[in-house]
């Protein structure tokens, strides 16, 4: 389950965004600097005799729109959200263990106003422009006041415990949600058949509603986008050069163009990086260029963590394990090694020629099939654990032959390099006789990674290699065997879809449509072992054929002012449903304010499902109140 599409439409669009206010101030007055530049050199090359405008050209084609929007959410039964507790870690006489705590039962779920600037220019017959500003406020929710411990936090004790061994609560989330500045802007240059964008933009190849297996070069925002948001607004852009080149017709090919992306990388992002355990600390230069998760645990949308397999607030391997004669080890019996906190160094690729991120697609439109096939050198925007056995420090907890020791390790969560190779076509399907009024369309996609990472728990010396291997006790010879908990493979990823697209319905509406869609997306490990994990941190093992489904269907009423629509997504893993009937109410008077009510529901018979499962509990109801505005 990647991200829901509320209303199911896409744009494509090229854009991008600065933070900072000082270069905030920078840009917009190199922008007018360059305006009047091209102003007074388009006035300068004015026909003879014609008659000279007074208005500058930046001025009379400028347009600046936008919206205020206001979501108010709250939880169906808070009570449900039973892993939500603020807890503590205390190496005392209590155990190494302890934790303590209460379930906050407040009903908050969202307080979140967003005010969203579109600027358009044209400063020249081929020179435009494109700015979207972003401003957010959430308050300080009493779900996320607790906050969550952290391994680390005071300076000058071991990897930064106190003498007491207590690492107590860091600082919250209150501020994380909140966005300021410009989010994305770009510039357009036409030159013959030749458009060069240039700037932060979003670039969309794929074409599904809601599963992401061609798009794949904007990270995501997901910290907040779990239950209100659409597909588009949790793109995050990305600073890219793009040309797009018009290739002449060629027989039976049309409408052919080349397109370039190229991402040098230097993707600085400061807001929604302040996490309670600071771990994007020093890398806000770069740290646009990886998804933005949930605070976790204790972020109102993260995750239930998979505590399982030792009954703690503590994860799956590679975070925590038994392992037996690892490095640094001192006892026979083995040791309890823990990752968390500071102990977990967030590896983003840094602004390197080598880390650039390269895409390259070829486009034509063969009789009624628009199909793409594209290159991508990138990197994933999910990380992957991986031990490092070289950095451990040891507790001692007990003195006693046969007691295990307490260990903390570190572990890189790393973002690895692939290549991809992609395919994308739709095209709409004709049918006979009174079937012709049925518009449907086909749409399918595929995605061929190479060498793709896991994390796996055929971890020499821990209990899953002992079991698998008792010979060697170390899990040499298993599948997917690795000493950091990594493994690789090729993958595989396609969709097949079927849109019903406006179809005239009288019998169920005279002033609207009818729209349905239905997607079958499924991603297969080619090089697959049951030992691999669904992600770092989970006892959840991968799918070797993660199949998941979509269906919606959507209609409206009175010309567009009472618009119900239904959407479901369905994963077999743990029989998941995620489903968000929504209804739009827009006035027939006018379209500049409507209003959005919708329910999220969570259904599933294996809460650590990691296609939805691990959300449930948090079933939601919000309403969503819109104005649109025109400046000029």
């Amino acid at each position: 389950m990647d991200r829901r599409l509320s209303g199911l439409r896409r744009k494509w669009r090229n854009r991008p965004a600065w933070h900072r206010p000082a270069a905030t101030v920078a840009l917009a007055a190199l922008l007018v600097a360059l305006s009047t530049a091209l102003c007074a050199a388009q006035d300068q090359g004015a026909a003879a005799g014609a008659p000279a405008s007074s208005e500058p050209a930046f001025i009379k084609n400028l347009h600046i729109t936008g919206f205020l929007q206001n979501t108010t959410s709250t939880w169906v039964n808070s009570s449900a959200i039973e892993y939500n507790k603020p807890t503590y870690l205390n190496f005392g006489p209590a155990g190494p263990f302890n934790t303590t705590g209460q379930l906050n039962r407040n009903s908050l779920a969202a307080e979140r106003q967003l005010l969203q600037v579109d600027v358009n220019d044209d400063f020249t017959e081929n020179d435009s422009m494109f700015m979207r500003l972003w401003f957010v406020y959430e308050p300080s929710y009493p779900w996320e006041t607790a906050c969550s411990w952290q391994m680390g936090n005071l300076p000058g004790a071991p990897f930064g415990f106190s003498e007491t061994g207590q690492a107590p609560s860091t600082h919250c989330n209150s501020d994380f949600y909140n966005q300021y500045g410009i989010r994305e802007l770009w510039f357009k240059h036409r030159w013959g058949p030749l458009q060069f964008f240039v700037g932060r933009q979003i670039v969309t190849w794929g074409e599904s509603l809601a599963f992401r297996v061609g798009d794949q070069i904007n990270p995501q925002d997901t910290s907040w986008a779990f239950g209100f948001s659409n597909l588009e607004q949790s793109r995050i852009p990305l600073w890219m050069i793009h040309p797009i080149l018009n290739l002449p017709s060629a027989g039976p090919f049309s409408s052919n163009f080349a397109e370039l992306v190229y991402i040098p990388g230097f993707d600085f992002l400061y807001t929604d990086v302040d996490y309670s355990n600071d771990q994007y600390d020093g890398m806000n230069n770069i740290a646009g260029r990886v998804n933005v998760n949930a605070a976790s645990p204790g972020g109102r949308f993260g995750v239930r963590l998979d505590s399982r397999g030792i009954d703690s607030v503590f994860t799956a391997p590679p975070f925590f394990m038994l392992q037996l004669g690892a490095p640094g080890c001192p006892n026979p019996a083995g040791c309890l090694y823990l990752s968390a906190g500071r102990n977990v160094q967030q590896v983003i690729p840094s602004a390197t020629w080598g880390n650039s991120q390269i895409g390259f697609r070829l486009h034509t439109l063969v009789e009624n099939a628009e199909v793409t096939a594209f290159y991508l050198w990138n990197h994933d925007y999910s990380s992957v654990a991986r031990i490092r056995n070289d950095a451990a420090f040891n507790l001692v907890l007990a003195e006693g032959p046969g007691l295990p020791g307490f260990s903390l390790r570190r572990v890189d969560s790393f973002y690895p390099q692939y290549q991809a190779v992609g395919f994308t076509v739709n095209r709409p399907i004709y049918l006979p006789g009174a079937l012709a009024q049925l518009p449907f369309v086909i749409r399918a996609e595929t995605l061929y990674k190479n060498h793709d990472a896991f994390n796996t728990l055929a971890v020499p010396g821990t209990i899953f290699s002992i079991l698998r291997s008792p010979l060697t006790g170390g899990g040499i010879g298993l599948p997917n065997w690795s000493p950091d908990g990594t493994t690789r493979s090729d993958t595989i990823s396609w969709l097949f879809a079927l849109d019903l697209d406006s179809a005239y319905t009288p019998w169920l509406t005279t002033t609207g449509n009818l729209t349905a869609n239905y997607e079958l997306m499924d991603t297969t490990i080619l090089s697959y072992s049951h030992l691999m994990q669904g992600a770092s941190g989970f006892f959840s093992r991968a799918y070797h054929n993660n199949v998941q489904m979509l269906f919606s269907i959507g209609t409206s009423w009175w010309w567009g002012a009472i618009s119900p629509n239904w959407t479901t997504i369905y994963a077999p893993e743990g029989l998941t449903f995620l489903s968000f009937p929504s209804i739009q109410l827009t006035p027939p008077w006018t379209n500049k304010y409507f209003m959005k009510l919708e329910w999220v529901d969570v259904q599933g018979t294996d809460q650590f499902g990691l296609n939805g499962g691990v959300f449930k509990g948090k079933d939601m109801i919000f309403a969503q109140f819109q104005y649109n505005f025109s400046l000029l």
